[in-house]
């Protein structure tokens, strides 16, 4: 019992934190104060959603395969693993020295066994089946991509240990590195960008910071304080999506037609249900489909799935219902696939 009060005080104290993340000029996603969302929730469909039944995923942990990134050997183009829920470990060819060697990219990253304020079940979720990679056993990484504050994907205590094993550069957006930095006090080499601003380095990869439907919050005061978004990842023999945590919208078909067909596209599939809440939160795999399909992608790879049970439908619907979806628009079974824990993709 005194744990739980201790951890409620903590959740409160960590909770207060006034004033501004961000200023800047006002724009079509920021109104000088706060980001602007596509999200109208009212606070009684915030609560009914609390109190609606989850699926008890009864199913037992998947038999994951722990996959050591060091022992794969050379890469053409690119290697993409999927470690869980968000978290991928992308891969791209560097040579250096006249040595072959390696980029590497970790998006929205969580080792953590529970997602939220506080490390108890009154606020943070399980996961429910472990990271595919053994901290221990990640190559030295080079840059982390954080899509938004959400504890689901910014979570705080893999962040602390990224910096102080690999001391990465962070990239995410607007008002997130002073969460990081001017909060938290992490002190992090950390770049906050906005939709459509990107960063090119002298080796030919970019990353570019894009739209998503989605919206920020980390505490009872700070709602869109820090803007959310997905990543383009560029280099000359390929392009990488990655949607981040997004309900389905407009934004893929203008992000092809922008920046062109990317080669593979990351998209969520999971935590959709109920759809009269979750529709403009997260995206069920018909919509992945969609989105798919307005991206222009070669391949799209399943993600935000199977890991924290945080919604309505069942263990083995994002699978089930993928398939379905596939079914109905015509794509062909490797077009898109809902990736196995430590699964590896080469191009």
């Amino acid at each position: 019992m005194k744990k739980t009060w201790l951890g409620i005080f903590c959740f409160l104290l960590t909770s207060c934190h006034y004033g501004a993340y961000y200023s800047g000029q006002k724009s079509n996603h920021f109104d000088g104060k706060k980001f602007i969302s596509e999200d109208k929730t009212k606070l009684r469909e915030n609560l009914r959603f609390a109190f609606t039944g989850k699926d008890s995923w009864d199913e037992p942990e998947e038999k994951v395969t722990f996959v050591k990134p060091n022992e794969l050997g050379k890469i053409k183009n690119a290697r993409i693993t999927f470690v869980g829920h968000s978290t991928f470990l992308i891969q791209l060819p560097s040579k250096k020295h006249k040595a072959q060697s390696t980029i590497n990219i970790l998006t929205d990253p969580i080792w953590s066994e529970r997602a939220g304020p506080v490390a108890l079940p009154i606020f943070s979720p399980k996961r429910h089946n472990p990271p595919a990679i053994n901290f221990d056993d990640l190559p030295k990484i080079d840059f982390v991509l954080i899509g938004h504050s959400s504890y689901y994907h910014m979570d705080l205590p893999t962040i602390e240990k990224l910096q102080k094993k690999f001391a990465p550069k962070f990239i995410t957006g607007l008002g997130n590195c002073h969460v990081l930095n001017e909060i938290e006090k992490l002190g992090l080499s950390c770049f906050e960008i906005d939709w459509d601003q990107e960063i090119k380095l002298a080796n030919g990869l970019e990353f570019i910071f894009l739209p998503a439907k989605n919206w920020s919050k980390r505490s009872w005061f700070d709602t869109n304080k820090t803007l959310w978004g997905s990543f383009l990842i560029k280099t000359s023999k390929i392009k990488i999506y990655f949607a981040g945590d997004t309900g389905y919208s407009k934004h893929f078909d203008e992000i092809r037609k922008k920046y062109g067909k990317p080669d593979v596209a990351l998209l969520p599939i999971g935590s959709y249900e109920p759809r009269w809440y979750l529709q403009d939160h997260h995206m069920n795999p018909e919509d992945a489909v969609v989105a798919h399909r307005e991206l222009g992608a070669k391949k799209s790879i399943g993600m935000h799935f199977n890991t924290f049970k945080t919604s309505a439908e069942g263990y083995l619907d994002p699978e089930k219902d993928l398939e379905t979806a596939k079914l109905s628009y015509h794509l062909k079974k490797k077009d898109f696939v809902a990736p196995k824990f430590g699964e590896v993709f080469e191009w």
